[in-house]
């Protein structure tokens, strides 16, 4: 293994102990019944397989978005996703995401994939539903017109991708300076009280669900623009499942850890 990638992996385990750490310090404060039903979701969750599934009220999601969402793949999961923050320096800074989109290139066809959190769904505004799926069709299209370069992105282009898919979503929705704090209050109540699963285990567990649902979705599926691009995407792809095996690895190493902090405190959930 390369050095960089083996000193690469011992940081990141390191720090999703950390965050374990934290999650856990979360847990021992809540009330016993919501304690042990956020236990035993985190133990459901390390099959990757059951991280995300259809949509629970399709109708809804397709009244408000129509004929955008045609030829995209829409699921949701129980979980918030939480990632090195991209937006500030601090150590131990974190993002975290109610809604998750990727464009994975898989039996070479590209699928565009949008998840939303349940919670996230059956809480919000039928506005800020809306606005938080325009916000992921215009990061797609962005990733999408920005694959045309055939490279990866940068921390600083990912940030600057996103704050300008958050803008030009609210400025063509109106969305309010209200509304959008309604937004950011609902989404740090989740992250506080929903199940937390970092980014690349998220993005693992949607690679296995277009895996296990392929017949339903291929026809989402679009051909490359170009040989260099069916090329990149397959290059991207064994990139990816390269490191499924290690994020596996480590979400299971931090509910582990979670669980062991809380058995310091209380007995039984191993």
């Amino acid at each position: 293994m390369p050095e960089d990638r083996s000193s690469f992996q011992e940081k990141y385990r390191d720090w999703v102990l950390s965050m374990a750490r934290q999650v856990s310090f979360s847990l021992a404060s809540m009330p016993a019944a919501r304690r042990e039903k956020a236990v035993n979701e985190h133990k459901r969750l390390r099959d990757p397989g059951a991280v995300f599934h259809g949509l629970s009220d399709p109708d809804r999601v397709e009244r408000l978005a129509g004929d955008k969402l045609k030829g995209f793949i829409m699921v949701e999961t129980e979980a918030v996703t939480f990632f090195p923050s991209i937006y500030s320096s601090i150590p131990g800074a974190l993002d975290f995401a109610v809604a998750l989109n990727r464009r994975y290139f898989f039996r070479d066809l590209w699928f565009p994939i949008i998840s939303l959190n349940s919670e996230y769904i059956s809480k919000s505004s039928d506005r800020l539903l809306t606005f938080a799926i325009e916000h992921e069709l215009e990061m797609s299209r962005i990733y999408q017109d920005l694959s045309l370069n055939l490279r990866s992105l940068s921390v600083d282009e990912k940030r600057d991708a996103a704050s300008f898919a958050q803008a030009a979503s609210a400025d063509r929705l109106k969305i309010t300076v209200e509304e959008l704090r309604e937004d950011e209050k609902l989404m740090l109540d989740l992250s506080r009280s929903r199940v937390l699963i970092p980014k690349s285990y998220a993005e693992t567990a949607l690679l296995q669900y277009l895996e296990d649902n392929f017949s339903k979705v291929e026809r989402c599926g679009t051909v490359s623009r170009s040989a260099e691009e069916a090329a990149f995407g397959a290059e991207l792809l064994s990139e990816f499942e390269s490191w499924s095996g290690f994020s596996i690895e480590t979400y299971s190493l931090f509910v582990r850890e979670i669980l062991a902090d809380l058995n310091d405190t209380y007995m039984g959930y191993c």
